[in-house]
């Protein structure tokens, strides 16, 4: 199984990002990029990875555990950026412009829960974003590129974060599907 943690975005919130992510693909087009369908849309809290089913219960447990003591928090999403740099992208992505500080807590909590469970530490900084696009080509990255120097997403809405999820990640061939195995509640 392919199992990662994330914060669900509601639907007010996605309708608002789909308007974006259209107006950047009318700029960028589609030859060399793979737009984000709005059912994929989300903040990913820790990428598990492969994990064989018995597995999955230490994730369960430390997601347990990383709720507890923690109440839920309001974020708010806007601006556009790409990974690894505006000027050479392969993601474009939406950010958390209020409440990162409180995702990037909550990230790390559960990765510290995480660890105790036997699961490797998460090397890399978190980054509390949205992906709107995978840029798979030059012909997509030259385009993109051009694109992030001239346009600007502004507020795209906020929302009360009360939970988050463990994925399920299946491969098709019409792409990736995303399946919720688990709700968790944040707790104060």
């Amino acid at each position: 199984m392919r199992l990662f943690f994330a914060v669900e975005v509601p639907d007010k919130v996605v309708e608002r990002i789909l308007e974006a992510q259209a107006g950047l693909r009318r700029q960028i087009g589609d030859d060399g990029v793979r737009w984000t369908r709005p059912d994929q849309f989300h903040f990913t809290l820790r990428f598990l990875g492969e994990q064989p089913p018995l597995r999955m219960a230490r994730a369960v447990k430390a997601a347990v555990e990383t709720r507890t003591g923690r109440g839920p928090f309001q974020m708010a999403v806007g601006g556009l950026g790409a990974f690894p740099s505006r000027e050479r992208p392969s993601v474009l992505w939406t950010a958390a412009t209020e409440g990162a500080g409180s995702l990037g807590e909550l990230a790390g909590v559960l990765d510290h829960f995480l660890q105790r469970e036997r699961f490797p530490r998460e090397n890399r900084p978190f980054k509390a974003h949205l992906t709107l696009a995978r840029i798979k080509g030059y012909a997509g990255e030259e385009s993109a590129a051009r694109a992030l120097r001239t346009v600007t997403v502004g507020d795209l809405g906020s929302f009360r974060v009360d939970g988050f999820v463990l994925m399920e990640s299946k491969t098709l061939s019409s792409g990736s599907q995303y399946r919720v195995v688990e709700r968790f509640e944040l707790r104060s």
